[in-house]
């Protein structure tokens, strides 16, 4: 099947593969969910710790700047992001944000939605041949095909193209990089995408002055 992957449905081809994927990150408001429906799309949306996605942003910025246009701009990631790490105050203000509000709260939308397929990234990593080739037989496919998939998509590969787009594909890689005093208040400020998703923040220790060495050492 097609991948075809915008930032806006609006971007997306006026005529559309009779079987295609379509990757966006879009708010689940009327216009997206009739236009959906309009052209027979399943949706599945993907939950992931909210404090290892906003670690992975923070990564991700310093090599794709199609990042300015995730949900036209609303995510408000700024450019000093791009030279900041998980401990500076940069980033602590963002993930504190309005603009971080919105790129979380986008799963959150989906992931109250009945008719919604959903998949959880943790569990994806820990067996992925079985998680994914559940959803694959969901969705009508072929869940043998799986394996060969994964194989002809290393994370070495991922990490060979421009935007680096693959980088560690660790869960949990956000308890070595943001110190417990900063990830309970990026916590408490979005608590409810949190508990909807089922994530929590556990007392664990970490100095900055560690967590700055294991960013570098990652980078």
């Amino acid at each position: 099947m097609e991948e075809i992957a915008v930032h806006n449905y609006l971007d997306a081809p006026s005529t559309l593969p009779a079987r295609c994927f379509l990757q966006i990150h879009w708010y689940r408001e009327p216009n997206f969910q009739a236009w959906l429906r309009a052209n027979r799309f399943t949706v599945l949306t993907v939950a992931r710790h909210p404090l290892d996605v906003l670690i992975s942003a923070l990564h991700y910025i310093k090599y794709e700047p199609g990042t300015s246009r995730w949900l036209e701009g609303n995510t408000n990631l700024p450019g000093n992001l791009a030279t900041a790490s998980p401990t500076s105050r940069e980033f602590l203000e963002y993930a504190l944000s309005t603009g971080a509000e919105d790129l979380l709260s986008v799963t959150y939308q989906w992931w109250n939605d009945a008719q919604v397929m959903r998949l959880r990234y943790e569990d994806a990593v820990r067996d992925p041949e079985h998680v994914l080739g559940s959803q694959v037989t969901a969705l009508g496919g072929d869940a043998q095909r799986v394996r060969p998939l994964l194989d002809s998509l290393s994370m070495e590969k991922m990490r060979a193209t421009p935007n680096r787009h693959g980088w560690q594909g660790k869960p949990g890689l956000w308890r070595r990089l943001i110190v417990p005093q900063d990830a309970f208040r990026i916590y408490k400020r979005h608590q409810r995408v949190f508990d909807c998703l089922g994530y929590s923040v556990k007392p664990y220790f970490l100095t900055r002055g560690s967590a700055h060495k294991h960013w570098l050492q990652l980078l």
